[in-house]
């Protein structure tokens, strides 16, 4: 049975879902087509900063040297995506709502690191889907799809998001 479900949303993991990638997960879905789809983990920080990534990278970095960096998932984890609050989506980038956006281009975070006031998140890596993958997963009863809650999106400590967005689902 083909389900249809439109990104954004969020995937939130099953209690049942023991993969470690995904254990106690919420997961952003930015892209679901019939070709599958992908996604980042909001809820699992890295022990690497973004003042770290950046010096890596080349880049300049003139914001909170403690702001941590955050799993996206298990494909590409060299690979950064950017959830911005605020600002001008480019083309290439996807719009979630009126406020938020993720972007892939690097331009984009080096502006980002250089501008204090600007709300972001790094995410490294991403979870993907093949084709039909997520739609057999949500069958299984794996993943609890929610629609998009903006304000979950940039949480100041996204710990209990799993724990809260459960309990919420099961009330």
């Amino acid at each position: 049975m083909l389900m249809s479900y439109v990104a954004p949303c969020l995937l939130v993991a099953s209690p049942l879902l023991l993969d470690p990638h995904f254990l106690h997960c919420v997961v952003l879905i930015i892209d679901h087509s019939e070709a599958g789809a992908m996604g980042v983990v909001l809820n699992r920080p890295v022990p690497l900063t973004v003042a770290q990534i950046c010096e890596e990278g080349g880049m300049e970095y003139n914001r909170d040297n403690n702001t941590t960096a955050y799993y996206g998932g298990p494909v590409e984890p060299g690979r950064g995506i950017v959830l911005v609050r605020g600002g001008l989506p480019e083309p290439d980038d996807t719009v979630l709502d009126f406020t938020d956006f993720v972007s892939f281009r690097r331009d984009l975070l080096e502006s980002l690191a250089k501008d204090p006031s600007a709300n972001f998140r790094l995410f490294l890596g991403y979870s993907g889907w093949g084709a039909g993958q997520l739609e057999k997963e949500l069958e299984q009863k794996a993943w609890i799809r929610v629609a998009l809650k903006p304000e979950l999106l940039l949480l100041e400590d996204p710990s209990p998001l799993w724990r809260e967005t459960i309990r919420t689902i099961l009330e």
